[in-house]
């Protein structure tokens, strides 16, 4: 029975605690979220300038043991 009356509570708790927090999102001004329009700076690794990948090679045919489809 103790279990029942503790969960209870808690159950109370949270639907209050869920009422507070849809009334406070309600009154929060979102003007100071707006996007300023900004390009995103880069992410990840810089690309080197001296360093430039290959892609003026041929393509090569690959064989695979692959049997497909229905096979």
């Amino acid at each position: 029975m103790h279990l029942i009356v503790k969960t209870a509570a808690a159950a109370a708790l949270g639907v209050l605690a869920w009422k507070a927090w849809q009334r406070r999102r309600a009154t929060v001004s979102t003007d100071g979220l707006r996007d300023a329009g900004e390009i995103t700076p880069a992410h990840g690794d810089p690309r080197v300038p001296a360093v430039e990948e290959d892609v003026s090679y041929e393509p090569r045919v690959a064989a695979h043991s692959s049997p497909g489809f229905g096979g």
